[in-house]
């Protein structure tokens, strides 16, 4: 799989922009912005280049990482650790399917990815990430999300690489399950962006595989606008090292 961690997608995009190339309007490291000044430079930069083309262009590098190698869906979904959602009540039963693909996280394989074929011969991947069931959890800019998915705040990024390559990748978050619906196309310049967020606004609601999950700790802010890594303590006592590492998680 040419893919890696999923919740790393959301990473990618929001330091996709902190460093230019030698082209002025090409943008290709993922280095995460360093500081206040430089996050707001960034946003600046992302702006202006949104305003100016309705995308963002970048290296042909950053779209590799949306390429995935599908395998015999029914095989992956068999091995999951969360109940994936039925897609046989919408659109997605008139696509070709490609396969399925999955990833685990924290030794729980909760992450599956489904590819599928449009009539006009574009690719669509579906990712769903369940959260409850590794215990992770995902910080989202709510100031950054601008569009919505059945009322949920949702964030649509098109990027574009110099070779005409493009992805555009919607993202947002239903309780623990994150989503992920991305197609390969840049649907600034085709009118596909209606209909991108009908086909995801066609998803039910999900069950998560964790249900009787302990809350995961709310995230702190930086001054760079991204969320603080908490250092894990270097003296526990054996009930928080059960808490912080529980052999066990109850779930049902």
């Amino acid at each position: 799989m040419k893919r890696k961690l999923a919740s790393s997608v959301f990473y990618l995009l929001a330091s996709l922009l902190s460093t230019t190339t030698s082209s002025a309007s090409e943008f290709c490291d993922l280095r995460p912005p360093a500081s206040a000044a430089e996050h707001a430079t960034v946003e600046s930069l992302k702006a202006a280049e949104l305003k100016k083309n309705g995308f963002l262009r970048v290296c042909e590098a950053q779209l590799r990482h949306f390429d995935i190698a599908f395998h015999g869906t029914d095989t992956h979904k068999a091995g999951l650790d969360f109940p994936p959602i039925d897609l046989e009540a919408t659109p997605f039963t008139r696509l070709a399917s490609l396969g399925a693909a999955s990833e685990a996280v924290g030794g729980k394989r909760s992450i599956l990815y489904r590819g599928f074929r449009t009539p006009d011969g574009h690719s669509i991947t579906l990712l769903e990430h369940d959260m409850s069931a590794d215990g992770s959890s995902h910080w989202r800019d709510p100031l950054d999300e601008p569009d919505r998915v059945n009322g949920l705040p949702a964030r649509l990024v098109v990027l574009e690489a110099p070779s005409g390559k493009a992805v555009s990748h919607l993202s947002w978050v239903e309780k623990r399950r994150v989503y992920e619906l991305w197609i390969n196309v840049n649907v600034a310049r085709q009118p596909l962006r209606a209909w991108l967020f009908a086909l995801a606004s066609s998803l039910p609601l999900s069950s998560p595989g964790c249900p009787k999950e302990k809350p995961p700790r709310p995230f702190r802010i930086g001054e760079n606008g991204l969320p603080i890594s908490e250092p894990t303590p270097t003296v526990m006592t054996q009930a928080e090292m059960e808490e912080r590492f529980p052999k066990v998680r109850p779930c049902k």
